[in-house]
């Protein structure tokens, strides 16, 4: 419906002769502005869900580095990519259906990990 109302504007100011504003365009917007975020949050929620209080308590100062060292998005300041991560949590049931899953995430997360201190290490992250 709205798309419709949309549509009838712009032809509507079209055939009048009026100039839109860019913004006043429809234009489509990326299905997932903050996918590497909300990756992030959900590394967080399954290192907690399926980890040890060991595990998650190292997997999350981990990810704070990884987050202000700019690997999660070069393009945002880490602030703000550290709220937008906090903001995006969702439930870990959604994420972790049952504890058989668990063995395999937790593998994942301990690549993960490792990739990153690798990249901190080696000085490929965003320089301040």
């Amino acid at each position: 419906m709205k798309a419709r109302v949309e549509l009838g504007a712009l032809l509507s100011a079209s055939v009048i002769g009026i100039s839109l504003p860019v913004d006043a365009q429809t234009t489509r917007q990326p299905a997932a502005p903050h996918a590497a975020e909300q990756q992030e949050a959900d590394y967080r929620v399954i290192a907690a869900r399926c980890g040890t209080p060991a595990f998650e308590k190292g997997f999350f100062k981990d990810s704070r580095a990884a987050v202000a060292a700019g690997l999660v998005n070069k393009n945002r300041m880490p602030t703000d990519v550290e709220k937008s991560v906090e903001a995006l949590r969702r439930s870990p049931f959604v994420l972790v259906a049952t504890n058989a899953d668990c063995p395999s995430q937790l593998a994942q997360l301990k690549e993960l990990q490792k990739a990153r201190k690798e990249a901190i290490r080696t000085g490929r992250a965003r320089r301040p």
